[in-house]
């Protein structure tokens, strides 16, 4: 939903991305990078475009020349036993002259809809580039939660190994013993769905990216943003790139109302015809003849049709108009809920610090009490809980922030190649084939779908 990141903010972005990669583990800025040369949704689009350049193509061709040629061969006969074989060879040149402007307008509407092409891949490739961030963070996010899941089980582990030293000498019970022990059993527990989350989110990376996840870098520092929730949104009304395919689809449909106008206007072509005739019978007989003409076509009436396509693209006018308010409100609602989401992190982040920082200093102080009796096993236990329930919470309000930082320059449309500052070779220049293809009149590429074969049925 945005497109090209072409404002005045100025982003520390690029240089946070293309930060060098630590002893040969992949960066944030390779994931992204990969995931664009490599997604087929990107070659998709593109496809669309071309296939938008040759409706632009053929809008054009409506003014050309005309050219074409006819042949005819037949049998005869006035009598049972007279026949004749006539034959006749034409070749017609047509040429319009005045299409009420239909030519013109139905040009402009098609070129219009190459552009919107155009900004629905820049919408496209920002998808594509967060979808990778996210899973990119998320296995980030994992790996923590994995070495705070494993940390868990060492503390709990030795925790049962003093509780049944303790127990042996007389200084514990049984049940503390087994409380310590159930405590690792759901430790373990919880390794090992940690362990399965972990590969659920390195399967999200290869569908995300193209393969799976190496060794990866910590996730970059958090991209520049701008100061404001409403700074935000009119980055977004700037660079959204739905919202510029919206406004040219709008155009577009202006010009179609102009073209479907057109029809109703008369029609002038200058046509010429040149033809041969000849008879094969008794005598040979042969004729030519040719002609130039101005031809005027007027629709008086076409039961309607005409008048119909004018209405008909006239709704399309308000569809489009409509369809650009929504893409208006869609703006703002997707960048206020970045920017709530964001706040909400950093206050969770805020928070989830000092929630660490006292539940590990209670958990020493509460082991040390046990020690000398003061405390009882279960409380170790329940203090050991709430360190690791800290700790987890502060890993995803930082997962939070990272992926809320990512949305918002989704919804301002700077979740691009450029504003990231990715590598990902020459960029891919959309407008070169439609300067290729619109003068190309008497060829097409060659390919294994084009190869002819004769076939005599028709």
């Amino acid at each position: 939903m945005r497109i090209g990141g072409k404002t005045a903010l100025v982003s520390l972005m690029a240089l946070s991305v293309a930060m060098p990669t630590s002893g040969g583990a992949e960066s944030f800025a390779d994931a992204l990078a990969e995931a664009y040369l490599t997604s087929p949704e990107l070659a998709n689009q593109r496809a669309n475009i071309n296939i938008a350049a040759e409706s632009a193509v053929q809008a054009r061709a409506g003014g050309r020349v005309i050219v074409e040629g006819t042949a005819s061969l037949e049998v005869a006969s006035s009598t049972l036993d007279e026949f004749t074989m006539p034959s006749a060879l034409n070749l017609n040149v047509i040429q319009p002259i005045y299409t009420g402007g239909q030519v013109a307008n139905s040009t402009s509407a098609a070129e219009r809809r190459i552009t919107s092409s155009e900004a629905l891949l820049d919408d496209i490739e920002q998808d594509i580039l967060f979808n990778a961030a996210v899973a990119y963070l998320n296995v980030k996010r994992q790996e923590a939660l994995l070495g705070t899941a494993r940390n868990n089980v060492r503390v709990l582990s030795e925790q049962l190994e003093a509780a049944t030293e303790r127990f042996e000498v007389g200084e514990v019970t049984r049940t503390d013993v087994e409380q310590a022990r159930a405590r690792l059993a759901a430790s373990r527990s919880n390794l090992a769905a940690t362990i399965g989350a972990l590969e659920n989110v390195r399967d999200d990376f290869r569908r995300a990216v193209g393969r799976a996840p190496g060794e990866l870098d910590p996730a970059p520092p958090l991209p520049d943003l701008p100061n404001s929730e409403d700074e935000a949104i009119v980055i977004g009304f700037q660079n959204d790139p739905e919202l510029l395919a919206a406004r040219l689809e709008r155009e577009a449909s202006g010009f179609d109302v102009k073209a479907a106008i057109g029809a109703l206007l008369p029609q002038l072509s200058l046509q010429g015809t040149v033809s041969q005739s000849t008879i094969f019978d008794d005598e040979l007989g042969e004729s030519r003849q040719g002609s130039v003409g101005l031809f005027l076509t007027i629709p008086f009436y076409t039961g309607g049709t005409n008048y119909s396509l004018v209405r008909q693209a006239q709704a399309d006018v308000e569809a489009d108009d409509a369809n650009i308010t929504t893409e208006l409100r869609n703006i703002r609602e997707n960048v206020g809920d970045a920017w709530a989401d964001l706040e909400v992190a950093r206050a969770q982040i805020r928070a989830g610090r000092l929630e660490v920082r006292a539940a590990e200093l209670a958990f020493e102080g509460v082991r040390e009490e046990a020690k000398v009796g003061a405390r009882t096993t279960l409380d170790v236990l329940d203090a050991e809980q709430e360190t690791l329930e800290a700790r987890d919470s502060l890993i995803n309000a930082q997962f939070d922030e990272q992926v809320s930082a990512y949305l918002l320059l989704l919804a301002m449309g700077l979740m691009t190649v450029d504003h990231l500052g990715l590598d990902v070779g020459d960029p891919y220049d959309a407008n070169a084939y439609y300067d290729r293809v619109r003068q190309q009149n008497f060829s097409y590429d060659q390919s294994d779908d084009t190869v002819w074969s004769l076939d005599w049925r028709p």
